[in-house]
C-alpha cells in the first residue's frame, strides 16, 4: 500500500492511468524479490500462480547478484507494463512510455531503500568520546528514568504520551487520566523547531547574555534593559557589515514577588518582531499552529508575540494566569530550549492539586484561558547553570477578546491599551493559520495596512527607552516601534520582503 501511495503520487503530473500504477506495483515487488516468494492478497488473485524463480546458487555474491539483476529488471518491468495494458510497442527501451516507467519504478524503490536505511541509522545513538552504541528505544528509557528520579512526592505528575509534530492532547494527572485544565495541553515539536530556535538565539548573540547576565550584571526586580542584536538571516545573505539592520529587543526582570531571578527577553518592535517569525517558520512552526487550532476549535491564529525566559534559581514558583476572559482563544506555548542536566522539573501546573512536569525535548506545553501555572522552584547557581524557554503568545482575535489581548503587559510590544497596539493586533488576527485555508508563516503574506504617526511633539531617539515623559509609546514612529507600510509592504510574501 504504500509503495501504490508513492508510486500513485509519481504518476499524478502526467496523469498516467491506473493501469500504470499497477504495473509499477507489481515492477516493484518483482524487483525486490528475496528468498520468501511475493505474498499475494488480493481475492480477485487469490489462486493465480506466482511468476516461477530463477534458484540461486549457495555461493551467489554481490557482482553476480548485480548482473543477474540488469538482466532481469528490464524483462520484469517490460512484462508488468504488459500485463497493465501497454501494448508492445510501448515497452521497447527507447520508448518514452518504457523510459518514463521504470525511472519512475526504479526512483521510488530506491527511495524506499534509502528510507529504511535511515531509520535503521537513526535508531543506533553512538557517543563520539569512547565510540559506544545504545538502542534509541533504551537511551530514551534510561533517560526517563532519571528524570523520572528528580520527581518530587509531595507533586502530582501528568500522564506524558508520545506525540506527533501538532499533534495536541489535554494535559490530563497521570493517576486517573482525568483533565487538568481546558485550556492547558502538551503539543507536539517538529524535530527542528528547538534547534531552530537555539541557532537563532546564539547566531544574535542573545544566546550567550541569557546564559551570563544573570550571573554577570542581573538586573533589579522590575528592572529593564535593551539591546540591539542584528539577524543571522540578514547576515547569511552576505549584507555588508555597515548595511545590517538592527532589532531591537528588551530584558525585564519581574516583581520580587515572584521569588526569582528569572528575565524575560522579548521584541521589543515589529521588525525585530517580523525577524523572530522568520525563525517559528523554519522552524516547522505551522505544525504546531495547525494542531493547536484543529484541537481547539478555533477560527484562527496569530503569533502575537516572541521571547524567551532564562532563570538560574527559584524560591517559590510564582502562580499565575497568563490569560483570562479570553474565550478561550489565547494562549502561551511554552518549549525548553535548554535545561541543566542537574535540573529537575521545569513547570507547575495546578487545578485543586499542583503538579511538576519537564516541557520535554519532543513536545511544549500550551496554557491559556485560566490556566494555573509557574515557574517550578530551581537553583542551578551550585553549576553555573541556566533553564532557558522559549514563550510564544498565540491568538484568535475577536471584537469578544481583544480588549484582553491589547491590555496584556508581559512584553513591551506590542504596546500595551487602547490605541495603537490593539489596532495592531487586530490586523493580524487570521495571518498565520486559518481553519479554511491561509499561507502559514513559511508563505505569510504580513498584517493588512496600518498607519503609524508620533504622538507626542519633538520626539527623538533618547524617547525610545522610555526613560522620558513622552516615551516609547508616544513616539511609535520616531522609534521605529512599528514598520511604515511603504517599507512593511503587506499583502507580499515576508521572505520577499525582509529577504529570507
Amino acid at each position: 500500500f504504500f509503495l501504490t501511495y508513492i508510486l500513485h503520487d509519481l504518476m499524478r503530473p502526467r496523469k498516467l492511468p491506473m493501469t500504470v500504477l499497477a504495473a509499477a506495483v507489481a515492477a516493484t515487488a518483482l524487483i525486490c524479490r528475496g528468498p520468501a516468494a511475493v505474498q499475494v492478497q488480493a481475492k480477485d488473485v487469490e489462486d493465480s500462480p506466482l511468476p516461477s524463480r530463477t534458484p540461486y546458487p549457495k555461493d551467489f555474491k554481490l557482482e553476480d547478484a548485480l548482473n543477474f539483476y540488469s538482466v532481469e529488471s528490464t524483462s520484469l518491468l517490460k512484462r508488468s507494463m504488459l500485463s497493465a495494458g501497454f501494448s508492445i510497442e510501448d515497452t521497447v527501451e527507447v520508448s518514452e512510455s518504457y523510459l518514463d516507467f521504470a525511472s519512475r519504478a526504479l526512483a521510488a524503490e530506491k527511495r524506499r531503500i534509502e528510507g529504511i536505511r535511515d531509520a535503521i541509522r537513526d535508531r543506533r545513538q553512538c557517543s563520539a568520546e569512547d565510540g559506544e552504541c545504545t538502542n534509541e528505544e533504551e537511551a530514551a528509557a534510561s533517560e526517563k528514568k532519571t528524570k523520572d528520579d528528580k520527581l518530587s512526592p509531595g507533586f502530582g505528575h501528568f500522564l506524558t504520551p508520545d506525540l506527533e509534530p501538532g499533534q495536541a492532547e489535554l494535559l490530563r494527572w497521570d493517576h486517573d487520566g482525568s483533565v487538568v485544565q481546558d485550556y492547558a495541553a502538551r503539543v507536539g515539536l517538529p524535530p527542528q523547531l528547538v534547534p531552530t530556535l537555539k541557532e537563532y538565539a546564539k547566531g544574535m548573540g542573545m544566546y550567550d547574555i541569557m546564559e551570563n547576565m544573570l550571573y554577570d550584571d542581573p538586573l533589579p526586580p522590575n528592572g529593564v534593559r535593551w539591546f540591539s542584536f542584528q539577524s543571522p538571516y540578514q547576515k547569511g545573505l552576505g549584507v555588508p557589515e555597515d548595511e545590517l539592520r538592527n532589532f531591537t529587543w528588551n530584558v525585564e526582570r519581574p516583581a520580587k514577588n515572584w521569588k526569582s531571578d528569572m528575565h524575560w527577553f522579548n521584541t521589543a518592535d515589529e521588525l525585530s518582531h517580523e525577524d523572530a517569525l522568520r525563525a517559528l517558520a523554519r522552524g516547522g512552526f505551522d505544525e504546531v499552529l495547525k494542531g493547536i487550532g484543529e484541537k481547539f476549535g478555533l477560527d484562527s491564529l496569530h503569533v502575537d508575540s516572541v521571547g524567551f525566559v532564562s532563570v538560574t534559581n527559584c524560591d517559590r514558583g510564582f502562580i499565575h494566569t497568563d490569560w483570562e476572559d479570553v474565550d478561550g482563544r489565547a494562549f502561551n506555548f511554552l518549549l525548553g530550549i535548554s535545561n541543566p542536566e542537574e535540573g529537575g522539573p521545569e513547570l507547575i501546573v495546578e487545578n485543586d492539586m499542583k503538579g511538576e512536569t519537564y516541557y520535554g525535548s519532543n513536545a511544549g506545553v500550551l496554557v491559556g484561558d485560566g490556566t494555573r501555572h509557574g515557574t517550578r522552584e530551581c537553583d542551578h547557581r551550585g553549576y553555573r547553570g541556566v533553564r532557558i524557554t522559549a514563550s510564544i503568545y498565540l491568538a484568535d482575535a475577536t471584537r469578544g477578546n481583544l480588549d484582553v489581548l491589547a491590555g496584556d503587559t508581559t512584553s513591551v510590544f506590542p504596546p500595551t491599551g487602547d490605541g495603537p497596539g490593539k489596532e495592531w493586533i487586530w490586523t493580524q488576527r487570521g495571518r498565520h493559520w486559518r481553519r479554511d485555508s491561509g499561507n502559514g508563516l513559511v508563505g505569510d503574506l504580513g498584517r493588512t495596512p496600518f498607519e503609524v504617526e508620533d504622538y507626542e511633539d519633538g520626539c527623538t531617539e533618547e524617547d525610545c527607552t522610555n526613560e522620558t515623559e513622552r516615551g516609547r509609546n508616544g513616539c511609535l514612529k520616531t522609534c521605529r516601534v512599528f514598520m511604515d507600510d511603504s517599507e512593511y509592504k503587506p499583502g507580499k510574501e515576508r521572505r520577499e520582503v525582509l529577504g529570507y
